[in-house]
């Protein structure tokens, strides 16, 4: 198999499975205690990203790509791959998770919008998790980064009113279950706007981190 198609059927996957997590276990179908839905979505996240690291870098996160992308990581051609394959795993997780909980797969027919709190609320989720994946990317600690993700869209999932989607593909995916265009469109731009500020932070607070503690090696 060519090695981009390799990588992008991995994204796929992975964001596939997270998705269906996601619909499956918010289902009123089922009687899960408080939280469950935030422990299993989390766990669901971060065991993908484990699996799928090796392959692809496990990014399952158009965001996430976007940064890898501005480092220069990823050419032109394989962010666009990575995108597709990562859209496409929305819509094929939405479906499964709806099959399994008995819910419907269909475009939303309301046009229900979107809240101030909501957006800040992306933008600051989204933030965060680009910085916790290019901090531990550029310091050599990537073993880190499935745990770390995964605490953190359970802790941000916990008091973020839109539950830390933190990912335009979920936030795609989840047109097709009840939210409306105008809702994900202002959605994905408040998360765009969040993984412009992670690169920020990893590029002025990171750096200057890392600038200090290089200081301190060579003068010792």
């Amino acid at each position: 198999m060519n090695t981009l198609l390799k990588k992008a059927t991995a994204e796929f996957f992975g964001v596939a499975v997270f998705l269906t997590a996601i619909i499956s276990s918010t289902s009123t179908t089922f009687n899960h205690t408080p939280g469950f839905a935030n422990v299993a979505l989390s766990g669901t996240l971060a065991v993908m990203i484990l699996l799928t690291a090796g392959i692809s870098g496990g990014h399952l996160n158009p965001a996430v790509s976007l940064y890898f992308f501005a480092k220069k990581a990823l050419n032109l051609s394989e962010l666009a791959a990575y995108v597709l394959a990562q859209l496409l795993g929305a819509l094929a997780g939405v479906a499964l998770g709806s099959h399994l909980s008995g819910q419907l797969f269909a475009p939303a027919a309301n046009a229900v919008g979107f809240t101030g709190i909501e957006l800040g609320g992306e933008v600051f989720a989204t933030a965060v998790l680009v910085w916790i994946v290019g901090h531990l990317a550029a310091s050599d600690q990537g073993s880190k980064i499935p745990a770390a993700v995964g605490v953190w869209v359970l802790a941000a999932s916990l008091y973020t009113p839109t539950g830390a989607q933190a990912n335009p593909a979920v936030t795609f995916g989840l047109l097709f279950h009840g939210k409306s265009v105008s809702y994900a469109g202002g959605i994905i731009l408040a998360e765009l706007a969040g993984a412009l500020l992670g690169l920020v932070a990893i590029t002025f607070i990171s750096g200057a981190a890392k600038k200090t503690a290089t200081k301190k090696k060579s003068a010792k």
